[in-house]
């Protein structure tokens, strides 16, 4: 899913069905009896915090945009 962190704005950008996404993640955990329940905020600091802590792994740099011809 992608989400998209908009520092000068100030924003962040979801899918339009970011909420049906959250419903599915949280009912496979349900079957497979966990007790984990996901909502807006707790969903996105959780993907936020693993790809912090390995910033090696996660952190990717866009390519530099061709020039116009």
């Amino acid at each position: 899913m992608r989400i998209i962190l908009d520092t000068e704005k100030k924003t962040i950008t979801v899918p339009w069905n970011y909420a049906d996404k959250l419903d599915a993640i949280n009912q496979i955990i349900k079957q497979g009896d966990g007790t984990k329940k996901y909502d807006f905020k707790s969903y996105l600091e959780e993907k936020w915090n693993e790809c912090m802590a390995d910033t090696d792994a996660h952190l990717k740099v866009a390519e530099k945009p061709a020039k116009r011809k």
